[in-house]
């Protein structure tokens, strides 16, 4: 088992969540977060794959990823080439619901791209399990995504807990950004 990060430029001029600068602060708090939560989701559903990521303002040049492999899938440790919001991650993103399909329905879906120029260094799928990390607020902090279940397809249960683990990480993100934005207006800082 292994966790990768793919880390991209998250802090930018440009990067705000609700019109605020992320900080080191937020991101150092939120990368442990993502890096445990991609390795428990992916260890309680019994996956081999399984990639959350981290997309401010749904500009994709300020992803930040990490994914959790199986031994099965060691060989694609070193695959670091960013998402970019193309084809089902950015239909994932715009569709802001769930999903569970198998490898056929992902195929077949219109959005389905089969990851473009990719494709021959991408780690294959087997089936989709996804959803958007979704704050109370409706704002969108990215996806949460397993794919190849250890033994048959995603169920309506594997579903179910799925939703509920994507809500905790939103809901964990959200505390993360409140705390540190009272630390920030607290009295004499």
């Amino acid at each position: 088992m292994m966790v990768i990060c793919m880390g991209f430029p998250l802090l930018s001029a440009k990067s705000m969540i609700r019109g605020v600068p992320i900080d080191e602060e937020f991101i150092e708090a939120a990368n442990r977060v993502l890096k445990n939560a991609v390795e428990l989701i992916r260890v309680l559903i019994g996956a081999h794959q399984s990639a959350i990521a981290i997309i401010v303002q749904e500009d994709w040049s300020s992803i930040r990823k990490f994914f959790s492999l199986s031994e099965k899938y060691a060989a694609w440790a070193k695959y670091d080439t960013p998402a970019t919001g193309y084809g089902t991650h950015g239909w994932l993103l715009r569709h802001n619901q769930p999903v569970r399909m198998t490898q056929a329905e992902l195929e077949a879906h219109p959005e389905w791209k089969g990851f473009g120029g990719e494709a021959s260094k991408h780690p294959p799928m087997r089936g989709w399990l996804a959803a958007p990390i979704v704050g109370q607020d409706g704002m969108n902090w990215g996806l949460l995504q397993l794919s190849d279940k250890y033994e048959g397809e995603f169920t309506e249960e594997d579903e179910q807990h799925f939703i509920s683990f994507a809500k905790l990480v939103s809901e964990t993100l959200e505390a993360l950004w409140n705390v540190r934005n009272l630390r920030k207006n607290a009295p004499g800082r």
